[in-house]
C-alpha cells in the first residue's frame, strides 16, 4: 500500500520502537486485535460514569495509543484519566471518531512498505 496518509498517527514511532518490519507488523497486529476491546470497555465506564474503570481504560488504552504515535488521542486519553481520578466528568464528544480514525490508519500502516526502518 503507498501513498497512505497518516493524519491521526505517525508509524515511525511504532518502527523505531520494533526495529524491524516483522516486528512493526505484529505489534501493529497486537494493536488491532486489542485496543478496540479495551476501547469498548472504556465507553461502556464512560456511560456508567465508573470512574475508577475510566481510569484504568484510558490509562491501559494511552499506552497502546502512545505506541502508534497517536498523539491527540492519547492526549485526549489523558485528560479522561485525569479527570476521572479526580472523579468528574470530562469532555469524551471526540472520543470514537478519534479512535476509529488511528484503528483504521494502524490497519492501513500493516502493509504499508514506505515506512522504513
Amino acid at each position: 500500500m503507498n501513498a497512505v496518509s497518516y493524519q491521526a498517527t505517525d508509524p515511525t514511532v511504532l518502527m523505531r520502537l520494533a526495529g524491524d518490519r516483522a516486528t512493526f507488523r505484529a505489534l501493529a497486529h497486537t494493536f488491532i486485535e486489542h485496543a478496540p476491546v479495551l476501547f469498548r470497555r472504556l465507553v461502556d465506564a464512560l456511560q456508567r460514569c465508573d470512574y475508577p474503570a475510566i481510569g484504568q481504560q484510558s490509562h491501559a488504552l494511552k499506552g497502546m495509543t502512545t505506541l502508534v504515535g497517536a498523539d491527540r488521542l492519547t492526549a485526549l486519553l489523558q485528560a479522561l484519566e485525569l479527570a476521572a481520578r479526580a472523579q468528574r466528568g470530562a469532555d469524551a464528544n471526540d472520543l470514537g471518531r478519534q479512535f476509529m480514525q488511528v484503528l483504521a490508519e494502524v490497519n492501513a500502516c500493516v502493509d504499508d512498505d514506505s515506512i522504513a526502518a
